[in-house]
């Protein structure tokens, strides 16, 4: 684990991400840089009246405040403060530049309103253009809370669970803790109300889940790696979380299968479902992202 970019938000709604990052360091020797990304927009307003290199200090002194109310400036290497369009533009920029391992954000909300609410715009633009790991943190989240079980990888046995797959392999390691995959399936319920007698479903799910942890061991097996295993029948968010919740999972990994244009107008990823519900931690990875 190297380099991550933390995003700062002067409304603290990024503390938990803040912390967590910290206690994430502590744990697997990571470096961190926290950036609080300004709208370029409201800079060219603000010139006008206090001047940019002013603006620019005091957002500086904004940042590195937000972070000791934290208790946490001491373990970040260095704050800055970016320019963008958008925060999320501005916060994807500061990882490339740094060829950072990837990012740690807060999320809207903790539990109130929608999903799409919750997740808020900075990290669900991050996820629907997802370049690298991205970690999607609880606004109130307190580490001292998390649980003491293993990283729980959701995994299908497809490409867009490769980098999931590598990744959580490698933050479990570096957090010393064990690895449970967790594989969900499930068929459409006007599907089994219509068609299937009681007896007769209950036996096509059992087939099914067979089938499904036969393969998905032989998957992970193909791929150097092998461990505790559940496959789970039921809404795969849903299951997810209740496997995470049960084992006392400090973190949840999950693949990301990136959405078209028109799915990204509509509806939300099983990733970034995840994100926005999830009690603890969620990183979020691309298919091909590697642990250098």
């Amino acid at each position: 684990m190297k380099t991550w970019v933390v995003g700062i938000d002067l409304h603290h709604r990024s503390d938990g991400a803040v912390r967590f990052a910290a206690w994430l360091r502590e744990r697997a020797g990571l470096s961190l840089v926290g950036v609080h990304a300004a709208p370029s927009e409201a800079l060219d307003e603000l010139e006008r009246f206090e001047g940019r290199a002013r603006v620019q200090a005091r957002l500086q002194t904004e940042a590195e405040l937000a972070l000791t109310q934290t208790g946490t400036r001491e373990a970040f290497a260095a704050v800055e403060v970016v320019e963008a369009e958008q925060a999320a533009e501005g916060l994807a920029r500061a990882r490339a530049d740094r060829s950072a391992e990837g990012l740690i954000v807060g999320r809207k909300a903790a539990r109130d309103g929608t999903d799409l609410i919750r997740l808020g715009s900075v990290a669900r633009r991050l996820l629907q253009k997802l370049v690298a790991p991205t970690f999607v943190v609880p606004p109130d989240l307190d580490p001292a809370q998390l649980g003491e079980g293993p990283v729980v990888v959701a995994v299908t046995p497809a490409e867009a669970s490769l980098g999931a797959l590598q990744v959580g392999v490698a933050l479990a390691a570096a957090l010393g803790r064990p690895v449970a995959f967790v594989r969900t399936i499930n068929i459409p319920d006007e599907y089994a109300q219509i068609y299937w007698s009681g007896d007769a479903l209950a036996e096509f799910k059992a087939q099914r889940l067979k089938v499904a942890e036969e393969r998905t061991s032989a998957w992970l097996a193909e791929h150097g790696h092998a461990g505790p295993l559940t496959v789970r029948y039921g809404d795969e968010v849903e299951e997810i979380l209740a496997a995470a919740a049960e084992l006392r999972a400090p973190v949840i990994v999950s693949g990301s299968r990136l959405l078209s244009r028109l799915e990204r107008l509509v509806a939300l990823s099983v990733s970034s479902e995840l994100a926005a519900r999830a009690a603890v931690p969620v990183l979020v990875v691309p298919p091909d992202a590697r642990v250098g």
